[in-house]
């Protein structure tokens, strides 16, 4: 018992570690999605809110597609080499079979995501499915362990065939965009949610769902993590407002006028309220290493990048912080409910520009009303006292784990 415990542990200490190997290339991306979102794109914060005619200029349309393109590859390279850096890490006491089998593990990850479609997007992850790429990982260390001792010849026949399925996986997926993963998947959840929930309960929910999602290292869809303007319940809200009846809007709690309104600060589970609990701790440990780490996500997770906190700290694969996820989540939601009904605050109903910071998501969708910037804090604040017992269990099992080790 006491050694499965161990192995568990030993293998999601590998994941992070591996995880820490891509934080560089996370922060770049990140930086490249800020500049894009906010200053750069056609469609981005600045050019929206200036209608600014330098946007009609074809070197600068130029430079956000190429700055678009790198945003794909950077993606393409950290799933490929995380895969590969948890290969060669899994395989640490066989030098050459592990050189041999981290090369074959970014080959095929590789492969399989750089099958793209010209003019199509489905290819384009906002971030890997994380815990398919562990499994994939784990795959190849069980493969080159199961083949160690055999003739070498066997071994590169495999390797091999192993890289000839990558490349007809890869072929099929070009010819047939639709079956891609992530395209399903945002499909199915548009026509699960229909017009879109306009209940605070049904609103939690997809709220946790949301949460358990990103700590499982899974898929997130769009429609749970960035406003999402197409619903009915959103087109009828706006309808009401611009008939200037905003105190008498349809549905008074939705997805924007709640979720994205209250609990996305930072990312899904409140991240910036993350962020404070652990800069706090770790100053107060004197980790320096996770003090300087969590200050290079500062900026990035104001502007709701937060795949660099994701992966830095590391939350993915972070089981002891869905409790406080969900707590820190439904306690947003239920007092932003509370604020909406009471008539403290406006209902946020019209449509932001692009690369809205989720800090001001609110104050902007509500035509400016300057009391959600308190409510804001607020929430940030509760959100940190909460985390912070939570966050020093975390540290303190790490640490325990790395004498260990």
């Amino acid at each position: 018992m006491h050694s499965t415990i161990y192995k568990c542990h030993h293998c999601r200490y590998l994941i992070y570690k591996s995880f820490k190997d891509i934080f560089p290339f996370a922060l770049i991306f990140s930086w490249i999605e800020i500049l894009q979102k906010l200053v750069i794109s056609d469609d981005s914060f600045l050019a929206q809110t200036t209608k600014s005619s330098i946007y009609k200029n074809e070197w600068l349309y130029t430079v956000s597609n190429t700055l678009y393109d790198l945003s794909h590859l950077l993606i393409y390279f950290m799933a490929s080499y995380f895969v590969a850096s948890l290969v060669w890490r899994g395989l640490s006491n066989q030098t050459k079979e592990s050189f041999s089998a981290s090369l074959l593990g970014f080959a095929t990850v590789w492969l399989l995501l750089t099958s793209v479609v010209p003019g199509t997007d489905y290819h384009y992850p906002s971030q890997p499915i994380w815990l398919m790429l562990a499994l994939i990982s784990y795959l190849f260390i069980f493969l080159t362990r199961l083949l160690q001792n055999r003739h070498h010849i066997f071994q590169y026949s495999m390797l091999a065939i192993l890289l000839l399925i990558s490349s007809i996986l890869s072929h099929i997926l070009y010819r047939y965009p639709n079956i891609d993963l992530e395209y399903l998947i945002q499909n199915h959840f548009s026509q699960w949610l229909g017009d879109g929930p306009h209940q605070l309960i049904p609103i939690m929910l997809w709220s946790i769902l949301a949460i358990f999602l990103t700590l499982s290292g899974l898929f997130v869809p769009d429609i749970l993590f960035r406003p999402y303007s197409y619903f009915s319940v959103v087109s009828e809200n706006l309808n009401a407002a611009l008939s200037q009846h905003t105190d008498k809007i349809p549905y008074l709690y939705t997805f924007y006028t709640v979720k994205n309104s209250f609990a996305m600060f930072g990312g899904i589970g409140i991240l910036l309220s993350l962020f404070l609990a652990v800069l706090y701790e770790s100053r107060k440990l004197q980790s320096k290493n996770y003090y300087k780490l969590t200050l290079l996500t500062l900026t990035p997770l104001i502007f709701d990048q937060n795949l660099p906190f994701l992966v830095g700290l590391p939350v993915i694969l972070q089981p002891i912080l869905f409790i406080p996820m969900v707590l820190t989540t439904i306690s947003a939601e239920a007092f932003g409910a509370l604020m909406l009904y009471l008539k403290f605050v406006d209902p946020a109903v019209y449509t932001v520009p692009s690369g809205t910071p989720s800090l001001l998501f609110g104050f902007l969708a509500s035509n400016g009303d300057w009391r959600y910037l308190p409510v804001t804090a607020i929430i940030l604040v509760v959100g940190f006292f909460i985390y912070r017992p939570f966050v020093k269990i975390a540290f303190a099992k790490e640490e325990q784990y790395e004498k260990i080790t």
